[in-house]
């Protein structure tokens, strides 16, 4: 530890600084190693926020900040101590002021929850439009310079069993624009979050979403130079020992290659919402429109509502409330922003196109139940039921309802009616894009398989009926050939019958001239019945030996009216 003091600062004026604006921006404020300030706040006595505080704040939830006890005008001395880089063994002067693993890990948990505002400056920051070729030469070249190397392990140093990286503000900047960031994670062995949030505190642009599945497809991107910056050139932070994988690559997506899988997981774990002024997709302006205009009318006093009131509410309508809708809006912004260079696409009514699948999302903000305040005209219509009950026992009591139901702000999204992600105590949406995105790869999937599985029984279903149709038709024509032989036989019979008869008849001897008249003819009926002879007769035509008795029937011809 130095000599002398960094700052010297009263209990009060410390723990104020504190609350204001961070144990890690008291920390970059005054150029004091996080886990050295951490220490010497925790021997002074003075609270610190816990895990999860500027998460809370952020949300605009209510919080609760312990009280400093007294003495509260004690001098608090804080120093500065020299860090020894590079190191995997215990190179560092033992620090008597050190901070135990526990103490910094907790408030360093407090402390990543928190977000970082940076704002850019454009004045000093350039973007270089560089092609795909020119990245990889770029990459070949620093390969190729042993200066331009990374080394197979980041610089660390180890103070009592603890590892900490350090992190180098133009070594980290070429890191995060030659590999995504969650290789660069596993390189310093944290989480990408972590990583993100290092690159703020340390003013390093990092690629914006769909930057490296553009670079991929073979499009020009955008690399934005490292901004000058007043900001501390190194920083330092605890080494987890190993990288978060929000997203379990062996677990999800098994049914793409390895490729388009690794492009999904790079592109997944970048997103991040655009800024508050930042210009929406086409598709979602257009649908706040609708949404304000069916608002409008719903709104309106007009008779013209009435006709239009069984109109189902368009997407988000009715669902969350005005102060929530530009939120969710910008949820959906992030997530299509970074799916369309992967080929997807928001329809009319917002709904995704996820490897030509539609998938559909819903987002509902919660609402919190709360006693009914009466109106001013609920007050009066008590107050004339009172009166009218002092006359009329028989009076009605006004229906008034007890609670209300109030949106709170808490959205819950939902990805194709199934997988659900809302705000919690851990996370909120904004920090589940990447699984949400993941979450809508899957579900293509399952809509694909459903609905190939609809039209593979719907196939089924037709080519069953079709070879019962195809049986119908077959049997139907077997049954009119087997009643068309029954037919012809039944008249080859009669034919046979009264060719008997007849030879019956000539064998009764000498036949006059009447009889054989009568032979001969009878002998043209049998022809006439014998479908083998098909004669035609003179009165009843040509027989249709093939139709059924009954309609083969002779019938005596007369007059109808």
């Amino acid at each position: 530890m130095s000599d002398d003091p960094v700052i010297k600062l009263t209990r009060k004026q410390l723990y104020d600084e504190i609350w204001e604006i961070s144990v890690a921006g008291v920390s970059r404020k005054y150029n004091i190693p996080y886990a050295q300030l951490v220490k010497q706040i925790k021997q002074a006595g003075i609270p610190v926020p816990p895990s999860g505080y500027w998460t809370l704040v952020r949300c605009g939830q209510s919080v609760v900040k312990p009280e400093l006890s007294e003495p509260f005008d004690d001098v608090v001395n804080i120093y500065k101590t020299v860090r020894h880089p590079k190191g995997n063994n215990d190179k560092a002067e033992s620090l008597k002021n050190e901070p135990s693993n526990q103490d910094a890990d907790e408030i360093k948990s407090s402390e990543n929850n928190a977000t970082v505002e940076t704002t850019a400056d454009d004045t000093q920051a350039t973007t270089t439009i560089v092609s795909p070729a020119e990245e990889t030469k770029t990459s070949t070249v620093e390969d190729g310079d042993p200066s331009a190397q990374h080394t197979d392990e980041p610089e660390t140093y180890t103070q009592y069993g603890q590892t900490y990286n350090v992190y180098d503000r133009e070594t980290l900047y070429k890191e995060v624009w030659e590999k995504p960031v969650t290789e660069v994670a596993k390189r310093y062995k944290v989480s990408d979050v972590t990583i993100h949030k290092v690159c703020k505190a340390l003013d390093i642009p990092t690629p914006p979403p769909g930057y490296w599945a553009k670079l991929r497809a073979g499009k020009p991107v955008n690399k934005v130079s490292l901004p000058n910056s007043d900001k501390p050139s190194q920083k330092i932070g605890i080494q987890t020992g190993a990288t978060r994988q929000p997203i379990a690559e062996k677990e999800h997506l098994s049914f793409m290659n390895e490729e388009d899988r690794s492009v999904i997981f790079s592109v997944a774990s970048q997103i991040l919402i655009p800024d508050d002024n930042a210009r929406m997709h086409p598709k979602i302006i257009a649908h706040r429109k609708v949404v304000a205009d069916w608002k409008k009318q719903k709104n309106s006093d007009n008779s013209s509502w009435n006709k239009r009131k069984a109109e189902p509410a368009p997407f988000l309508a009715d669902s969350v409330s005005d102060e929530s809708l530009p939120r969710a809006c910008r949820i959906i912004d992030a997530l299509i922003k970074a799916m369309e260079p992967l080929g997807c696409s928001l329809s009319d009514n917002l709904r995704f196109i996820v490897n030509g699948e539609t998938v559909a999302i819903s987002i509902v903000e919660s609402k919190d139940e709360v006693k009914h305040i009466p109106t001013k005209e609920e007050n009066l219509l008590l107050l004339k039921y009172e009166e009218e009950r002092k006359r009329d026992s028989w009076a009605s009591k006004p229906q008034i309802r007890k609670y209300d139901h109030i949106f709170n702000g808490k959205l819950s999204l939902t990805v194709n009616y199934r997988k659900s992600f809302r705000d919690c105590k851990s996370y909120v949406l904004e920090d589940r894009l990447g699984d949400i995105m993941i979450e809508m790869y899957k579900a293509a999937e399952e809509i694909r398989k459903e609905r190939e599985a609809r039209e593979e029984a719907e196939r089924k279903r037709k080519e069953e009926e079709r070879r019962r149709e195809e049986y119908r038709k077959r049997y139907n024509t077997e049954v009119d050939r087997t009643n068309t032989l029954i037919n012809l036989a039944e008249d080859y019979d009669t034919a046979c019958k009264i060719r008997r008869y007849i030879a019956a008849v000539e064998a009764m001897g000498e036949l006059d001239e009447k009889t054989a008249k009568w032979i001969e003819w009878a002998k043209a009926k049998a022809d006439w019945f014998d479908p083998t002879v098909a004669r035609k007769d003179e009165f009843f035509g040509k027989r249709e030996h093939e139709k059924d008795a009954e309609t083969k029937k002779l019938k005596y011809y007369g007059y109808w009216w």
